[in-house]
């Protein structure tokens, strides 16, 4: 049984009607579809979420496909839909895929109310059992720390040996990594991989800054941050001396280099910065982490001023940081409750339990 359908398979009008949805003009006067605006990424999802919707209608209603986009989406057919997804599909993820199928239809068929399916779509999340969130507290301080440790022990063996391996070159980089990420919460996977030495990461005077391109950026808006003189010392050491001694690095000017003679991908970065944090604090931090912890180091550190969060992981709004900044806050909280207690305790003597049961101070 077909689980998706692939984008050449699909009928011809349905083809057509995305096609519209997402052109894009070329100039003032030349129309837009209505999906122009979203992300290469958010259009493989919704294309993914319209193709399977088309598998099912290929695998129970194949008369449907003759028809138009429009006229084949009924409450009956949803349900049917939601009932031919695998066992292995959960609600959370079912929520997902009619909400992306509502997106997609409301794009490719303006014309009509397609609220109905977004209510259907909230509801089966809202029923969804939701799992408790798992997250070792973590802050910006400690993650950089964390890089400045790994780079200062490379540089404590490169010295002392007098040489400098691939591996030593690339531990550096993995340690740059961290604390460029620590430092400047707002990079997001892409923005990172992406990142090209005089292009995104400039020269400021003495010091580094880095540019980064709309294109790269979630909100849509270029964005740049000077990095610290501190952080800016250790890039020199790392473009000077550990960049070249990676295999094939000076193949290109992307500034992570890997050992295959090309940039390192997103993904690679990512398993490698939770690697690196798990063997260093105990549990992975994989890098959104990163921006949770700039929020929560943020707030508990000037939680008066926590509004700038928004501005620092580049927020179009505080609501997102909002959550962070509560959880900080609680956190907070909680240990000025354990102090007091703590103190409380030392100024009052130890009770114990006679065999009476009897409360009697020792």
């Amino acid at each position: 049984m077909k689980l998706y359908l692939p984008y050449a398979d699909w009928p011809k009008e349905d083809r057509a009607c995305w096609e519209a949805a997402f052109k894009e003009g070329n100039d003032l006067f030349d129309d837009s579809g209505p999906a122009a605006h979203v992300s290469p990424r958010t259009r493989l999802q919704l294309a993914y979420a319209y193709g399977k919707f088309l598998a099912f209608l290929l695998a129970r209603h194949k008369s449907l496909l003759a028809g138009s986009p429009a006229e084949r989406l009924s409450h009956r057919i949803i349900e049917e839909y939601a009932e031919w997804q695998p066992p292995t599909c959960g609600e959370i993820t079912l929520a997902i895929y009619i909400y992306h199928l509502w997106l997609t239809i409301r794009y490719m068929c303006p014309e009509k109310d397609w609220s109905w399916l977004l209510i259907i779509s909230k509801r089966i999340k809202a029923r969804a059992k939701k799992k408790p969130a798992k997250r070792h507290f973590v802050t910006s301080e400690t993650l950089y720390a964390v890089g400045i440790d790994l780079m200062e022990r490379v540089i404590a063996k490169t010295s002392a040996a007098n040489k400098i391996s691939i591996t030593d070159g690339m531990n550096y980089r993995n340690g740059l990594i961290i604390a460029l990420l620590a430092a400047v919460p707002l990079l997001r996977r892409r923005a990172l991989a992406a990142l090209r030495i005089g292009k995104h990461l400039v020269r400021s005077g003495d010091l580094w800054a880095l540019e980064i391109p709309a294109e790269d950026v979630k909100t849509k808006r270029s964005q740049e941050c000077g990095i610290s003189a501190k952080l800016s010392a250790y890039i020199d050491l790392y473009l000077k001396q550990y960049r070249p001694r990676i295999s094939g690095a000076g193949m290109h000017d992307y500034l992570w280099a890997s050992n295959r003679g090309r940039p390192m991908p997103g993904s690679n970065i990512y398993a490698t910065v939770r690697l690196c944090t798990r063997e260093a604090l105990g549990f992975p931090v994989n890098l959104h982490r990163f921006r949770h912890a700039a929020g929560d180091f943020w707030s508990m550190r000037d939680p008066a001023n926590v509004r700038v969060v928004k501005d620092l992981l580049g927020h179009a709004s505080f609501a997102t940081p909002e959550k962070h900044y509560m959880t900080a806050r609680s956190r907070l909280a909680g240990r000025a409750l354990a102090r007091t207690i703590s103190n409380l305790v030392k100024r009052t003597p130890n009770y114990r339990y006679s065999t009476s049961r009897r409360e009697t101070p020792t």
